[in-house]
């Protein structure tokens, strides 16, 4: 694990569903959107109109990857994921894919467990275990869609667990210094040091009622 890194202030967000532009960002050293920027997924104008605004963010360094509303990213495969990497060149797309940066390891995966028919499902824990199995072992941020099971993972307190047992026990093997998601609006927030290692952010920026959870509407965090 790469542990002696310069440190980088993150602005995370996630789940924004096309309201991204109602966010006022101060600018930071990075930038990081945890998926479902888009609504129905299938319009492809919600896609250029959220790289148009993420491009434009003032910030040094932009990654994002797709959640479970951005089905564009898996039907339109390589062909869509060409017109991020053409004509956005200052912005970084991960799926199940890498990058390191100032010394720092990034790996992005959209994956969350099969909800409705929507885009990046995993099947089974068989299926989730795959995937999960290919986060390279010295990251130092992981990037999901979805949290992992028991990291801020409810609608509210009363409710069932809906992370994912498999991603729980990839990064139990990992230790990621830091573990950004969304998906689930109700638990945004932060779960620091689990096992002295790992700090959880459910960067949610939209509550269950799809309204912005604060003035600010994104989790500020040094790496």
């Amino acid at each position: 694990m790469n542990r002696q890194t310069p440190m980088m202030k993150l602005h995370c967000i996630s789940d924004t569903h096309t309201k991204h532009r109602e966010l006022k960002l101060p600018g930071a050293d990075m930038l990081v959107h945890a998926g479902d920027f888009m609504s129905s997924g299938r319009n492809l104008d919600e896609l250029t109109d959220f790289l148009n605004w993420f491009e434009a963010q003032e910030y040094e360094h932009k990654i994002f990857i797709a959640g479970n509303h951005d089905r564009l990213l898996e039907d339109g495969g390589e062909p869509v994921i060409s017109i991020i990497t053409d004509a956005y060149p200052s912005v970084t797309y991960l799926q199940d894919s890498s990058v390191t940066i100032d010394g720092i390891n990034f790996y992005g995966s959209p994956w969350t467990p099969e909800f409705c028919g929507w885009a990046f499902a995993t099947q089974n824990d068989a299926e989730a275990e795959e995937k999960w199995s290919q986060i390279p072992r010295d990251t130092d941020v992981l990037i999901t869609h979805g949290p992992a099971y028991g990291f801020l993972d409810q609608i509210d307190p009363s409710q069932a667990h809906l992370g994912c047992k498999e991603l729980h026990k990839a990064i139990d093997g990992i230790n990621p210094k830091l573990h950004i998601f969304g998906h689930i609006h109700g638990s945004s927030g932060v779960l620091d040091g689990y096992s002295e290692i790992t700090t959880h952010i459910n960067a949610s920026s939209l509550g269950e009622d799809y309204k912005f959870r604060n003035d600010n509407g994104y989790i500020e965090w040094t790496v």
